[in-house]
């Protein structure tokens, strides 16, 4: 089992849900509003006057086997609106309850 965390910017949650569906994930957690601010390219999202934008956070733990499609995925996601941000981070889930 596998830990996914994909962090993206609000504006691109129905292309989230989408991937997530089409692979059939049901279980994840989303965080919403989340702050943040890219480490290379792209503008803050802090939910302020001056940096309006939100970031949303989906967390779920799937299957080794669907690691690499839900990746593709959202590398996609980004070759479509790389402006609005999104990123996936995956870790080892060592036991689940």
């Amino acid at each position: 089992m596998k830990a996914v965390m994909i962090v993206y910017n609000h504006g691109i949650t129905e292309e989230v849900d989408e991937a997530l569906e089409s692979l059939k994930i049901r279980g994840y957690t989303r965080f919403l509003n989340v702050h943040g601010q890219g480490s290379t390219n792209g503008e803050p999202h802090l939910g302020t006057h001056i940096w309006p934008g939100l970031n949303a956070v989906v967390l779920t733990v799937i299957d080794d086997k669907l690691v690499q499609p839900l990746l593709d995925k959202v590398r996609a996601i980004n070759a479509e609106a790389e402006e609005q941000g999104i990123h996936a981070f995956v870790w080892n889930i060592e036991a689940m309850v």
